[in-house]
């Protein structure tokens, strides 16, 4: 069985590692172990995750913890696809973190174990839309410091995790006090749409289409079309127009380039059909539109 070693982390310089990942019916992941901890965010994605010789099902908002030596793989996956945020580490980043465990921090779920006894650590977790808003936050941020490598990069990812491990022992706590079937657990339809509107919104300037969005996601684009629609009424072509063209607004007002190049760095390769569609949508051609707002400007 192969086992995964953190040393080719910690040899990039780096205390934690966060990756986001999609296996289904042509990445599939074998059975592995490793020397590290995993917590495992569920973006999307049915199936089965299999830990040891326990089985748990997958859904949207799960987080799993796979300790050093134990193994795991993901198993029926191939057909919804599985799409997911690894969180890796070692216990000793944790453990250096504080000089000992006293007072509220051997109450906190995802703290105390790695003081006393890793086995303690919850082996799952269901999070509300909510809380999975902010864990998505949290991880996105781990990874673009990890990108950009700039001074620091390294203290304030080990403060990341330090904030993601407290905030997920403060949803235990909320769990264990919450009435039963009272919390709303986290869409996988909802969390899927507020990624691939994120995607829309960072890559808008580039060639998207229907085939290249749902390879990204690892779905098929028939459903990716029909949760996005069925989400936020709007179609992704749709919603990418109107991202284009708020781009294009914000340009028109702040900067001098002409309309041509303005349609180019929005995405348009046609211009003409770029006019169109901003006067459709907007009720003026660009043109129009840039001397209105100077107009305002100067009176």
């Amino acid at each position: 069985m192969l086992v995964k070693s953190f040393a080719q982390y910690q040899k990039e310089g780096h205390g934690i590692w966060v990756q986001r990942s999609s296996h289904g019916m042509h990445n599939r992941l074998e059975e592995h172990r490793h020397d590290f901890i995993e917590l495992v965010y569920v973006v999307h994605g049915e199936g089965h995750h299999k830990i040891n010789e326990e089985w748990y099902s997958i859904h949207s908002g799960d987080v799993y913890a796979i300790l050093p030596g134990e193994s795991h793989c993901y198993l029926d996956v191939h057909e919804s696809g599985l799409e997911i945020i690894n969180c890796l580490f070692q216990p000793e980043t944790v453990r250096a973190a504080w000089p000992e465990l006293d007072g509220e921090l051997s109450e906190l779920a995802y703290v105390a174990p790695f003081f006393n006894e890793l086995k303690h650590l919850p082996r799952r977790l269901q999070l509300t839309h909510v809380q999975s808003g902010g864990v998505i936050g949290l991880l996105e941020s781990v990874i673009q410091e990890g990108k950009a490598r700039e001074p620091g990069f390294e203290l304030l990812n080990r403060l990341k995790l330090i904030e993601l491990l407290v905030r997920l022992s403060r949803f235990v706590l909320e769990e264990q006090s919450a009435p039963k079937g009272y919390r709303p657990l986290a869409s996988g339809h909802e969390i899927l749409v507020r990624r691939v509107r994120q995607y829309l919104e960072t890559n808008f300037q580039q060639k998207l289409t229907g085939d290249s969005l749902a390879k990204e996601f690892n779905i098929s684009q028939r459903h990716l079309n029909r949760v996005f629609k069925q989400e936020t009424g709007s179609s992704i072509t749709g919603m990418l127009q109107q991202i284009r063209i708020e781009r294009a607004k914000h340009l028109l007002r702040e900067t001098p380039k002409s309309i041509e190049a303005i349609a180019l760095a929005v995405g348009f390769s046609d211009t003409s059909f770029f006019t169109r569609l901003f006067s459709r949508m907007v009720g003026n051609t660009p043109g129009s539109f840039r001397k209105q707002k100077q107009n305002r400007k100067i009176s």
